[in-house]
């Protein structure tokens, strides 16, 4: 029970890889927050987790939103006395095979922008002071690979938040909270499917070393490192789980 007695906040819980792992860090003893713009869903997952034993918590957070991260934040932190873990999970990428730079319009780009990179931000903001208060605290930002190809919206922002997280951890650092990224690679669960074609799905794979489709297990299992005591002197960095990916642009 690794993380018997933290608390540790997901955002984009509801479903996907984020529930996955908000029921990874349950398993593992910590009190998870179910955070999503999608309410009842939240509170769904967080039911099925509380019927394990695990204590969880479901709150509708809009990550654009600094009112709505701070809400988030300080609703976990009287829920359960403390706040120790955030993952920046929430994310729109709904253009990995298409949307040419050339094409983009404006209020997408805004919109992927607000989500994807505004989010982690704002929820950092949000989170941290309750971490400082303990001089303790783990931050992991959700990049992907797709910052190291090319693309539209989805991987700008991605690699932005690389450097974003390089950042926040020299701001962060002198107060004992940690921020890095994990960058999963072809995973092939719900959200992909709607995305992406069996076909480009397999391409992807033949680029790997290690040929097979990423699992959530993979990308906690590094999550899960970041985020002990053991990793206390790792901080600004992004480490890619994707197979041996050849990443170029």
């Amino acid at each position: 029970m690794s993380f018997e007695g933290k608390v540790a906040i997901v955002t984009g819980a509801a479903r996907g890889l984020g529930r996955d792992y908000a029921r990874s860090f349950a398993a593992e003893g910590a009190s998870v927050v179910i955070a999503d713009v999608l309410g009842d869903l939240a509170e769904e997952t967080a039911a099925e987790i509380r019927k394990t034993g695990a204590k969880a918590l479901a709150v509708s957070v809009d990550v654009s939103d600094l009112a709505s991260t701070r809400a988030m934040a300080d609703q976990a932190a009287e829920t359960f006395g403390r706040l120790d873990i955030l993952v920046n999970n929430a994310a729109i990428w709904g253009d990995l095979e298409s949307s040419p730079m050339m094409q983009v319009k404006p209020e997408y780009w805004d919109k992927v922008m607000a989500v994807n990179l505004k989010g982690p931000l704002l929820c950092t903001q949000a989170a941290a002071p309750h971490m400082q208060k303990n001089n303790w605290g783990r931050i992991i930002n959700i990049t992907s690979m797709g910052a190291l190809m090319r693309g539209g919206p989805y991987g700008t922002s991605k690699l932005a938040l690389n450097h974003m997280t390089f950042t926040l951890a020299h701001e962060l650092g002198g107060f004992g909270v940690t921020v890095n990224g994990v960058g999963p690679g072809a995973t092939y669960n719900e959200a992909t499917k709607s995305q992406v074609s069996p076909e480009v799905f397999q391409m992807l794979i033949a680029q790997q070393s290690v040929k097979r489709a990423g699992e959530s297990s993979d990308f906690y299992a590094a999550m899960r490192y970041l985020c002990s005591d053991g990793a206390g002197w790792v901080t600004g960095q992004t480490l890619y789980v994707n197979g041996g990916f050849n990443t170029s642009f």
